[in-house]
């Protein structure tokens, strides 16, 4: 049941990464359009929203926000890694 929260959170980091046209580049090679964009940043608002609610209803308001911090923190430190990776295959 972890697991599914923090993909949430990763899928929801990952979204909101591409919104921003400096690393949609690093990650496609080109800028997606403003349709794709926009339409990123409302799903990567939903996977956020979706993993802190998956979060308070496992394991309760105090614990769960506490662990969708974490899956929120390691996920955004997994897509800089991985943004850092790119630019430096580059």
């Amino acid at each position: 049941m972890f697991m599914v929260g923090f993909l949430a959170a990763l899928g929801g980091m990952f979204c909101i990464a591409v919104t921003q046209s400096k690393q949609a580049k690093l990650l496609f090679g080109s800028v997606p359009s403003g349709g794709w964009r926009r339409f990123a940043m409302w799903s990567g608002t939903a996977l956020l929203i979706s993993s802190a609610w998956f979060g308070v209803a496992i394991y309760g308001f105090g614990v769960g926000l506490v662990t969708f911090c974490a899956w929120a923190c390691f996920a955004a430190w997994i897509i800089a890694l991985a943004l850092t990776w790119r630019r430096s295959q580059k």
